[in-house]
């Protein structure tokens, strides 16, 4: 399933979800509520030391096995790796008080994902006018995981996540507008520290302290997009051509047997990338949904295109949490970005 949620363990508070595994809440819950009324409870994170047969009888291993106990949605217990003294895993439940504690905010989404060796929690953030009668909403995110891998993230984003792909998404876009200011990606921390939820918390609680001054310093270039006029149909189309340029044909290269081959494979590039310019270009020129005629409005244009006009096999509201839209979007981002400057 693309949302990977494990079970019926996702919450969304008002706004449904496109994948509807459950219905939105319409009343507020803290994380801590929704663990344990939502999602029955969760599971927790074991440490067990790993056993070995030697010469005919048992002695203890030098590591342990992390296990997931039993859920509400699987009778099985799990493994999620192993590892030595030195790894302390966080406890879903520990995760969701601290949340509570320090970002004194309803969680506006909540989820496990897979068999749930990851979590994450949502919050909404101030929301910032961009324009008249325009807004963006931010949210700020924890994402926890339960192997020796993921460890703890903290991050703020304008992508709302309410599964694996969105929570990707979300990443993804902090990833490409962290300024090291509480934009984008804003801490990470790895089981290893015996401090790692203490830090958590902490965290949690500067960034929502400091929301309006982090949502500002994201506002800023989207406002700044706003302020950047696009003066004619040329000036428009030369931005899509380096968001979504045309490759050249080098088959001639090629060993003469991969030629055809590699020429195909261009020509349906530079097919695929003029039809994303066309169809966005049209949405910007007028078809669009209250686009104006700047870089905002091109931004506005590109995501109104990937998210419901380009076809897809999938349904667009799922199809578009995919790395294959997310990143079409972001080339526009960074033309913008570098073109507005």
């Amino acid at each position: 399933m693309a949302a990977n949620i494990h079970g019926l363990m996702v919450y969304s508070f008002e706004k449904p979800m496109w994948h509807n595994i459950t219905e939105p809440s319409l009343e507020p819950m803290t994380a801590e509520e929704i663990l344990m009324k939502r999602f029955g409870g969760g599971f927790a994170i074991d440490l067990r030391e790993i056993k070995v047969l030697l010469n005919g009888e048992i002695t203890s291993g030098k590591g342990f096995a992390i296990v997931r106990t039993k859920t509400p949605y699987d009778d099985e217990e799990r493994i999620f790796g192993y590892c030595s003294t030195r790894f302390h895993p966080l406890q879903p439940v520990e995760i969701a008080r601290s949340f509570d504690t320090n970002v004194i905010e309803p969680a506006e989404t909540m989820a496990f994902l897979g068999d749930g060796e990851e979590m994450f929690i949502s919050w909404k953030m101030p929301v910032c006018e961009i324009a008249k009668n325009d807004t963006v909403e931010f949210y700020g995110i924890i994402r926890c995981g339960f192997d020796t891998l993921k460890g703890a993230r903290l991050l703020t984003s304008v992508f709302r996540p309410v599964c694996a792909n969105t929570i990707t998404l979300a990443q993804g876009w902090a990833n490409k507008n962290t300024d090291g200011k509480g934009k984008g990606n804003v801490w990470k921390g790895k089981a290893s520290s015996l401090n790692l939820l203490r830090d958590l918390g902490f965290w949690m609680s500067h960034v929502q302290s400091n929301a309006i001054k982090e949502v500002n310093l994201t506002s800023g270039f989207f406002q700044m997009l706003a302020k950047t006029p696009i003066k004619n149909d040329a000036q428009a189309k030369g931005l899509l051509a380096k968001a979504y340029p045309a490759k050249a044909d080098n088959s001639a290269f090629v060993p003469p047997q991969l030629r055809q081959i590699e020429s195909d494979k261009v020509a349906d590039f530079n097919e695929s990338n003029a039809e994303i310019r066309d169809g966005i270009f049209n949405l910007f020129a007028g078809a669009g949904t209250q686009i104006t005629p700047d870089f905002w409005g091109m931004l506005n244009s590109t995501s109104e295109y990937f998210c419901h006009v380009q076809p897809s096999k999938r349904p667009i509201a799922e199809s578009v949490m995919f790395g294959g839209r997310q990143k079409k979007i972001m080339e526009m981002v960074d033309v913008l970005k570098t073109s507005a400057k």
